[in-house]
């Protein structure tokens, strides 16, 4: 045990500070240096650091990325979101979506029915546009400036309902409060008689491609009843984020 204490303590040193010498890992570790050297050693023959040899500092090697790109390969963030789902519906007794970003426009990932009578219809795998949902604003809302401009420039701003966003001015408006606030509304914007919060769900790469989201029809809960639930949504979506290495 105490040789793999060591050996990870190496790793983690190198990792917040990635260009050490090996007499500097013994001092910050009080590890005798040739102890250091030996474990080094192994950890060179299997690409795990790498020596500069113009000035004998070590750093991470590059097995470490090859690693952590097979994790983040095998994350499947539907698998991870799923149970928050499910405790979100029952919490709210609403319906809940995963959404994603394909570039353009929305995509339905999973879904928790709600339970009540009434139920609205959507479906995994249907898409929907960025410009008046809530998932949609709120993706759009944490892109790079020149995403969310090519895509308001290729936005038609389609009227579905009379709250519908129609021009470039309001929804920039929207992605900027969104921004602020952290969270984006959908209040009978897309479907008549729907109304919708939707929460950002972060990677490892801090992106934003994902959003949490709890819709409901407006005959049993509106708007603003339907924002009691906003603190236990981020909630949930913090969860996810962190469980993607946010």
């Amino acid at each position: 045990m105490k040789t793999l204490d060591r050996f990870f303590k190496i790793i983690e040193l190198l990792e917040n500070d990635n260009n050490l010498k090996l007499q500097d890992i013994s001092n910050m570790l009080n590890i005798n240096k040739s102890t250091v050297h030996r474990f080094i050693s192994v950890m060179l023959k299997y690409n795990l650091v790498k020596k500069n040899e113009e000035n004998g500092k070590y750093s991470l090697g590059l097995r470490f990325l090859n690693i952590a790109t097979k994790i983040i390969d095998s994350i499947d963030i539907r698998e991870i979101a799923h149970p928050y789902l499910t405790e979100l519906e029952k919490i709210t007794g609403e319906t809940i979506h995963l959404t994603t970003f394909d570039g353009k426009n929305v995509v339905y990932i999973d879904k928790i029915e709600s339970e009540k009578p009434i139920r609205m219809y959507s479906k995994i795998g249907n898409i929907a546009p960025m410009h008046c949902t809530a998932a949609g604003k709120l993706i759009l809302a944490f892109q790079k400036k020149e995403k969310i401009d090519e895509i308001i420039k290729k936005t038609k701003f389609i009227r579905y309902t009379k709250n519908t966003i129609t021009d470039e001015k309001r929804l920039r408006n929207c992605l900027e409060e969104i921004k602020k606030c952290g969270y984006a509304v959908d209040d009978r914007e897309h479907k008549e008689g729907i109304c919708c919060i939707a929460a950002s769900i972060r990677d490892y790469g801090k992106r934003v491609n994902s959003a949490l989201s709890i819709s409901a029809l407006v005959s049993r809960m509106n708007l603003s009843n339907l924002l009691s639930f906003k603190g236990v949504l981020l909630e949930k979506s913090n969860f996810i984020s962190e469980e993607l290495g946010f």
